[in-house]
């Protein structure tokens, strides 16, 4: 293996993806042949340097996973929080291998993540310019006219700066609230939420049921599933048309 940056190479360990190492590292909790480093850019040779992670030694990634959770309300989408609250890390602690989450979902929503411990998988799910769809049910207070949906669906400015065109598609009426499927290719902070806020509307409900390939159902909330070799083959075949794109 060629010398890499100290970010890749623990993303490429499967300790965590790249953002998730490029943290592990400024909180000085890496060492490199016994010396913390807190350079992410560090250049480290695989075959000579040896490099450890809060006192485990960590070494080329020899078998890749892939899971699907269903990350219930209320558990945050990282492996620990500072504030004690509960983590996915909570949920993996029967599985065989070490992993980690490939984007994130907000704390009061639910639904569908991808965990593995294939850190350049990781970072292509998660990165703005490949474009992956996700999928929500949203339930938000009131409805939409079918002139407010057509702007949602064209793209609205939030935070400065019009998102992507979307998907969005009427599902149930109720007295006082709606239900809608809307399906986004980009990751924004809070992006859905501040979509609907610029309509007056309030989100009450959110709960991702598919990224790219990969679907929700047939999942309870909490539970973890390997990903089917059909499912797997979706997936890296998504990975591969977007590396192929960039390259």
């Amino acid at each position: 293996m060629k010398t890499l940056r100290l970010n890749k190479f623990i993303s490429r360990s499967g300790i965590a993806s790249v953002r998730g190492a490029e943290d592990l590292i400024a909180q000085g909790r890496v060492l490199v042949n016994g010396e913390t480093v807190t350079e992410p850019g560090t250049i480290v040779d695989p075959a000579t340097d040896v490099v450890h992670v809060d006192g485990e030694q960590v070494s080329a990634l020899k078998k890749k996973h892939y899971y699907r959770f269903y990350k219930p309300k209320g558990v945050v989408s990282t492996m620990s929080d500072p504030e004690g609250r509960s983590s996915i890390e909570e949920y993996t602690s029967e599985l065989s291998v070490r992993v980690f989450p490939a984007g994130r979902l907000d704390y009061d929503a639910d639904g569908l993540m991808i965990l593995t411990n294939d850190g350049d998988a990781a970072n292509t799910l998660m990165r703005p310019s490949s474009k992956l769809p996700k999928t929500y049910q949203v339930k938000i207070s009131g409805s939409l006219t079918p002139q407010e949906a057509e702007r949602f669906a064209g793209g609205v400015k939030i935070d400065g700066k019009k998102t992507l065109p979307a998907k969005i598609r009427f599902l149930e009426k109720r007295p006082t609230n709606s239900w809608y499927e809307v399906t986004i290719t980009e990751g924004r902070n809070r992006q859905i939420k501040k979509m609907f806020s610029v309509f007056k509307k309030r989100v009450l409900k959110l709960r991702r049921i598919s990224i790219g390939p990969i679907l929700l159902e047939g999942l309870a909330p909490g539970e973890i599933q390997k990903l089917t070799p059909e499912e797997k083959k979706k997936l890296l075949d998504f990975i591969s048309s977007d590396t192929s794109k960039r390259s």
